[in-house]
């Protein structure tokens, strides 16, 4: 009945446009200007919801509309309910139709037998509204077909369990077997727990852009020796004169791409939509993975290239057995000073792991009072400040320079391979080019085994070292990952 499945679903509307405010109210409440991740990942499943349950209501109400008008003029002309019942189908064996040869037809645009190819489109777009017709009522009628088995099953249960079946030499428990079959297992498959990944703290800090279409690199022309202007010794004596040279900065356009075979089997019996926690998985290592690039990639054999294997950069090497935080200040202002002074402006952040954060944030001063403490109870002269809340992005200041985690940032580099870096840099001097992400689902590839292939991909192109000079990076002993953090 349309005018029930209209009652659902927008019930089902209204809980998800209760969850879209409670969302935005609860950032709202923390002074927050965005979502965080995992929240923006829910607020786009429930709008695309309720976009497509409004798209569906607005059928059925079209479909009511349709169905009361034709109830009336039926009345007026006195004629009861009409339901037609022996019309043949399209495709039925008397018809003399091949359903996949019309196809084959459609398909090639080739074919004069049988009406030729406009009377094979005519026939599929007819068997396709049949199905349309037909499928709920078929679905009815398989719904209560299961219902009557299913009483069935439990009228004979419930006859047999009074004679010797159900006898026990125990008293009936929850163990299997002994009555525990009768006490199924809570599913909350609507609550399924995630797989845990970093995100993209650090591909969302740089300049983001939309990646041109039609091409396979971005190319940013560059100045490789300025002009010169220099004092005048005299009166019509020679100006200073040097000549500008140019060269240039590419970025390759790579591709960032996964897939998942499932079986159609899964789909339909599934009670949750399994493609959106698939679809959610797959865009979600796609995050990390960019991430990740814009760290370490490679620049060859199509990676990125990550500002870590970018040349010319300024390097800080800290060496320290026994590291300790007080002794970590010093690089950590080194690396922000030489920032300042090869780029002529002031950098914007500072990154490291998450495992660096709580190590520093675990040191104590000599009367075992933490260095960090947070910015609502600082000290008068604190190393650095306890900011925020999360285990990625903002989590402190040192010096009133932002302090960002990502758990992307390598922690098996140097000698030992047991180093993690702590990066400062204007995050603004970085590109990041980002086409929009596809997705597809593929059936015709896997239709011999009844699977479905669920494909995400992107093209990206980052650009770290547009001014390298900007970028400097703390190595060395000391900053072996700390051990139990």
């Amino acid at each position: 009945m349309p005018n029930a499945q209209i009652t659902g679903l927008l019930e089902r509307r209204a809980e998800l446009k209760k969850e879209l405010d409670g969302l935005l109210e609860a950032a709202k409440k923390e002074n927050r200007d965005k979502l965080g991740e995992d929240e923006q990942q829910r607020f786009d499943t429930a709008e695309q919801e309720i976009r497509d349950i409004d798209t569906r209501v607005t059928e059925l109400d079209e479909q009511q509309k349709r169905d009361d008008q034709a109830a009336e003029i039926a009345k007026r002309y006195g004629v009861g309910r009409i339901e037609v019942v022996d019309e043949p189908r399209t495709y039925a064996r008397e018809a003399g139709h091949s359903y996949f040869l019309d196809l084959a037809r459609v398909q090639l645009n080739r074919g004069d037998g049988d009406g030729g190819v406009s009377a094979a489109l005519e026939r599929l777009q007819r068997h396709g509204a049949e199905i349309d017709a037909d499928m709920p009522k078929r679905e009815r009628a398989r719904r209560a077909a299961a219902d009557r088995d299913r009483d069935a099953l439990d009228r004979d249960l419930n006859v047999r369990g009074r004679g010797t079946v159900f006898e026990k030499r125990v008293n009936p428990n929850r163990t299997d077997g002994q009555g525990g079959y009768f006490v199924p297992p809570l599913w909350l498959v609507d609550d399924y727990i995630d797989l845990p990944r970093f995100g993209r703290t650090f591909a969302n800090t740089v300049r983001n852009m939309a990646l041109p279409p039609g091409t396979d690199s971005v190319n940013v022309p560059k100045v490789a020796t300025g002009t010169a202007t220099g004092m005048q010794t005299a009166d019509a004596a020679a100006v200073t004169s040097t000549d500008l040279t140019d060269t240039s900065v590419s970025a390759p356009v790579r591709t960032i791409a996964g897939q998942q075979d499932v079986a159609i089997q899964l789909l339909d019996q599934s009670p949750v939509a399994f493609d959106e926690v698939v679809f959610a998985d797959l865009i979600a290592d796609y995050n990390m993975r960019l991430d990740t690039q814009c760290w370490s990639g490679s620049g060859s054999s199509g990676q990125l290239k990550g500002v870590l294997n970018v040349s010319g950069i300024n390097s800080v090497t800290y060496t320290d057995a026994t590291p300790t935080l007080p002794e970590l200040y010093a690089p950590l202002m080194q690396a922000l000073s030489l920032s300042a002074k090869n780029r002529k402006m002031m950098p914007t952040a500072v990154f490291l792991t998450p495992s660096r954060w709580f190590w520093m944030a675990s040191q104590l001063d000599s009367q075992n009072r933490p260095f960090i403490l947070p910015e609502t109870n600082a000290p008068f002269n604190p190393l650095a400040l306890q900011t925020g809340g999360d285990v990625e992005g903002p989590v402190g200041r040192v010096l009133n320079f932002p302090l960002l985690a990502d758990g992307n940032i390598p922690a098996n580099l140097g000698a030992g391979t047991n180093e993690d870096r702590i990066a400062a840099m204007r995050t603004s001097d970085l590109y990041l080019w980002e086409g929009s992400m596809r997705t597809r689902v593929l059936q015709e590839v896997l239709s011999g085994t009844l699977q479905v292939r669920f494909q995400v991909y992107n093209y990206a192109a980052f650009m770290p070292d547009r001014r390298p000079e900007t970028i400097s990076v703390i190595s060395g002993t000391g900053v072996i990952a700390p051990t139990g953090f």
